[in-house]
C-alpha cells in the first residue's frame, strides 16, 4: 500500500480544482480527476472518501494558501493598530474574493447547495472558520475597549459582508474582471471605515 503524502494530496486537490472549474461538479468524475493526477481512483479514495469531500477540500485549498498568512498577521498585530490590521486583512480578502477562481467556485457551490449538503459543509469548513477567527480578534478589541461591546461573531459577519458588498455585482457577470491592488485596498478601506464607525467604542 502506498504511503499518503502531503505533496500527493496537494496534487490531487489542484487537479480536482481544475476539473471542477472546467466542467462543473455534476459532470466531473473521480475517474477524470485520477487521470489528470496520473493515478488510480483507489488512490483518490484513500485521500478523499467521495467526490463531495474532494470538492469541498479543493474549494478551500486556495483560500487557505492565500488567507492563512493574512489571518495570522491580523491576530498578531491587531492589538497594536486595529484599523491597520483590519485594512490589511480586508485588502487580501477582497483580492481573494474577487478572483476568477473564487467566483467560479462560489457559483458552483451555490448551484449544488440546493441539491445536497455541500453548501453547508463548504461554509462550516471554510468561511465560518475564518469568520470565527476574526470574531476572536474583534472580541479581544472589545475587551481592550477599542470596540463597543457586541456579539463578536455578528460583528465579524458584518465586516465580512461589508468587504464583499462592492464585489457582488461582478458575480452576475459572465467575465470577472481582475481588480488591481489599489482598487482592492480602496474597497477594503471603505468597508473598514464603515465598520469602525459602527463599532468603535
Amino acid at each position: 500500500m502506498k504511503v499518503r503524502t502531503p505533496a500527493r494530496r496537494e496534487a490531487i486537490l489542484e487537479a480536482a480544482r481544475k476539473v471542477f472549474l472546467e466542467i462543473g461538479y455534476e459532470r466531473a468524475s473521480m475517474s477524470e480527476i485520477a487521470r489528470r493526477v496520473g493515478g488510480s481512483k483507489a488512490t483518490l479514495y484513500s485521500y478523499f472518501p467521495c467526490k463531495a469531500t474532494l470538492f469541498v477540500a479543493a474549494a478551500h485549498a486556495e483560500g487557505r494558501r492565500v488567507m492563512e498568512a493574512s489571518t495570522r498577521e491580523l491576530e498578531h498585530s491587531a492589538a497594536e493598530d486595529l484599523h491597520a490590521a483590519l485594512l490589511s486583512l480586508g485588502t487580501d480578502l477582497v483580492g481573494f474574493l474577487s478572483s476568477a477562481n473564487t467566483v467560479a467556485a462560489h457559483r458552483m457551490i451555490l448551484a449544488e447547495a440546493g441539491r445536497s449538503d455541500i453548501g453547508h459543509a463548504f461554509y462550516e469548513q471554510g468561511p465560518l472558520i475564518g469568520i470565527t477567527r476574526l470574531a476572536d480578534t474583534l472580541h479581544a478589541a472589545m475587551r481592550r475597549g477599542e470596540l463597543r461591546e457586541a456579539d463578536p461573531l455578528v460583528a465579524a459577519h458584518h465586516l465580512h459582508s461589508l468587504l464583499s458588498a462592492e464585489l457582488q455585482p461582478m458575480w452576475y457577470e459572465q467575465t470577472v474582471p481582475a481588480l488591481p491592488p489599489d482598487r482592492c485596498k480602496a474597497i477594503a478601506q471603505n468597508a473598514v471605515d464603515v465598520f469602525m464607525r459602527g463599532y468603535r467604542a
